[in-house]
């Protein structure tokens, strides 16, 4: 049977609470959801009395960092990786279920003869796991762990659910975007229930912001082109301009969806240039038409049909290039569909 085999929440539930000794991991640049999937899963799995180590590629960050607080995360060692996992039963991947997006530690997770799991919303998948719960109809994968706590039985008290409310809000843009559907905010709704202030998260995400990145905003809506009849929005975040503006690679979270502010865009482009030899980071997204997945797809990446990304190696000239070209046919192709 090819990997990875695709299973149901109670084959899920099933081998969660069989496994003595469980680590939980999610891709690298971990974003709301990739860490508050990561505490809650923890959480709610040393409240049934299992074992449980959860680990993130790198910190937190200034947004998130509050979420780590309330069940915090080792940073992986890929000198050590190995050994953390021949030391447990089963490796839970969380929102992701693609070989690129595992990093430094990708060789040690296909290396180790350790059962591999993932719980997981989006289209791309690998053969990086044997067994998956995948539902691409979810919004976050937030979504997923609460039904598993549902069906299981497990309690959620008020800071798992500030957590997964974390997840679901910040990949539904605050219940804006297109994934936000009836099963979205019930799911929601319940997480208000049991305690969580929509308010106060809010405010503490998004109205906390550096100088740096309010800056980064400024240069970022200043300087993004308009392509296709101003139908695509291109940002450029050069090295000069990070630096120019004193931001972090972290800050660039989320500046895509300011072009989309322009009436006539329909889809954007951010591709940010790395402070190393490393690739040139592209993000897609569109409103309506373009499946970016698609797109992101001939880059060796994946996600969403809305929202999806990619690791492009090249001088950032010419990965523009070669990304305005698949985007400008994307949006052509599917403008004559429709």
């Amino acid at each position: 049977m090819p990997k990875p085999e695709l299973i149901n929440a109670d084959a899920v539930i099933s081998q969660l609470m069989s496994a003595d000794g469980i680590v939980i991991t999610t891709h690298a640049r971990a974003d709301g959801d990739a860490i508050g999937c990561v505490a809650a899963l923890t959480r709610v799995l040393r409240n049934q009395g299992k074992t449980v180590s959860a680990f993130l590629h790198e910190s937190a960050g200034r947004r998130y960092g509050f979420l780590a607080e309330i069940e915090p995360a080792a940073i992986w060692d890929p000198s050590s990786a190995g050994r953390v996992l021949d030391g447990a039963e089963l490796l839970v991947i969380v929102d992701t279920c693609a070989r690129a997006q595992l990093g430094d530690v990708t060789d040690a997770i296909e290396m180790s003869p350790i059962a591999k799991l993932a719980i997981d919303h989006h289209r791309t998948r690998d053969d990086i796991v044997d067994t998956a719960m995948i539902d691409e109809g979810a919004g976050a994968c937030a979504q997923l762990i609460a039904e598993l706590c549902d069906r299981a039985g497990w309690p959620v008290d008020r800071q798992t659910a500030e957590l997964l409310f974390v997840g679901l809000a910040t990949d539904t843009g605050w219940f804006r975007f297109s994934n936000t559907d009836g099963r979205a905010l019930t799911a929601a709704a319940r997480f208000v229930e049991a305690g969580v202030r929509p308010n106060e998260l809010y405010e503490r995400l998004y109205l906390d912001e550096p100088v740096p990145r309010a800056r980064l905003i400024g240069a970022a809506l200043s300087g993004f082109e308009l392509h296709v009849d101003d139908r695509l929005a291109v940002i450029r975040l050069t090295r000069e301009m990070m630096v120019s503006c004193g931001a972090t690679p972290e800050m660039t979270e989320d500046l895509i969806n300011e072009p989309q502010r322009v009436g006539s865009v329909i889809a954007a482009v951010l591709l940010v240039e790395p402070v190393d030899d490393g690739p040139v980071r592209v993000s897609f997204r569109s409103k309506r038409l373009v499946d970016v997945a698609a797109v992101a797809a001939r880059f060796g990446g994946g996600g969403h049909a809305r929202a999806a990304g990619a690791r492009i190696e090249g001088p950032m000239d010419g990965v523009a290039e070669r990304v305005v070209k698949a985007m400008t046919t994307a949006l052509r192709t599917a403008e004559s569909l429709s």
